[in-house]
């Protein structure tokens, strides 16, 4: 049974176009090493075909979405892993199905 991740980032006052331009600030302004190598951890998954991944603009256009889709085996991997820190003005909040 595969795992559904959702995880949704907001950027206090802003107002973005795309779904790019959020996720490209966020990735500006909450850049770490822990967050390039959970960044290269989801894109091997990806390329693996261990998670399917999308991104989408939140409805109010004050940041974005990402859900990913998990194999069971990789998921157990990835739960492992810790979160990286989110500030600047983004909060973040995950849900698990």
């Amino acid at each position: 049974m595969a795992v559904t991740q959702t995880i949704t980032l907001t950027k206090d006052g802003a107002t973005f176009a795309s779904a790019t331009e959020a996720g490209d600030l966020f990735l500006s302004e909450c850049e770490s090493a822990q967050l390039t190598t959970i960044f290269t951890y989801n894109q091997d998954a990806i390329t693996s075909g261990d998670m399917i991944e999308s991104i989408a603009l939140k409805p109010s256009n004050d940041g974005f979405v990402i859900t990913r889709t998990w194999t069971d085996a990789k998921w157990a991997e990835a739960e492992l892993k810790p979160a990286p820190i989110v500030g600047n003005g983004w909060s973040r909040s995950i849900t698990i199905t």
